[in-house]
């Protein structure tokens, strides 16, 4: 895809938007009930902190993939 030129004549380099994910509202939702099971029992909190942690793991394997998946010299 050809990027038009800026003013001074250079081309503009192209933007890198992640794509959508539930991850996060996941991971919030994780460490939502892991907070919420402090208060009410500590099978919440154990169950949150497990969506959380999951979760964490597969939003890192996730970055981890997408930065492999740019140009070297974008790295």
């Amino acid at each position: 895809m050809a990027q038009p030129p800026h003013r001074n004549g250079a081309e503009s380099e192209e933007i890198h938007l992640p794509g959508p994910s539930l991850v996060p509202l996941v991971t919030a939702a994780g460490i939502t009930l892991a907070l919420v099971g402090l208060i009410i029992t500590w099978w919440f909190v154990v169950a949150g902190g497990v969506i959380a942690l999951i979760a964490i793991g597969r939003w890192i394997r996730e970055v981890r993939a997408e930065i492999e998946s740019l140009p070297a010299e974008r790295r």
